[in-house]
């Protein structure tokens, strides 16, 4: 489902003063809080209003809202270093690797899990890096922690 307009989710126009944006908040979050209002869906529009608000009430996240809406294409990138999921593929976003990508556009139904070892955890590494190196690649070495039996005193 497409995101709203978060000036159409306060109901405020696009040159509303802080002011004005902080008072629709206020009257919004008062109204669909999940304490307050019994409502099913009054808790998702309660995060709608409240994701509106955070965006709209700073003037840099403001600035990037209204220059790119919800396709920001800052957010996979923090300072030169990868955050990754903030990509959006035309509707596809949140990828949560290489298989979710292939499964999107190959397809692929239930997977049936093979006998044998289950899947571990997954690990995350934050690297800075330059634009030339996401663009090229870059080879390094890093430390993977993980948990194995030791062979002589068993712990």
């Amino acid at each position: 489902m497409a995101k709203r307009d978060y000036y159409e989710v306060l109901g405020v126009s696009k040159n509303a003063t802080k002011d004005e944006i902080k008072k629709a908040y206020r009257k919004l979050s008062k109204q669909y809080h999940p304490d307050i209002n019994k409502a099913p869906d009054a808790a998702e529009k309660f995060k709608e209003i409240k994701e509106a608000y955070e965006v709209l009430s700073d003037d840099e996240k403001r600035a990037r809202y209204d220059r790119f809406g919800h396709a920001d294409p800052n957010e996979a990138f923090d300072g030169g270093g990868f955050r990754g999921g903030g990509f959006d593929f035309g509707g596809f976003s949140g990828f949560g690797g290489f298989e979710d990508i292939f499964e999107t556009f190959f397809g692929g139904g239930p997977r049936q899990r093979a006998s044998g070892p289950r899947k571990g955890a997954d690990v995350e590494n934050m690297m800075p890096l330059t634009f030339e190196e996401a663009a090229f690649g870059k080879e390094t070495e890093i430390e993977v922690p993980r948990e194995e039996t030791c062979e002589t005193c068993h712990g």
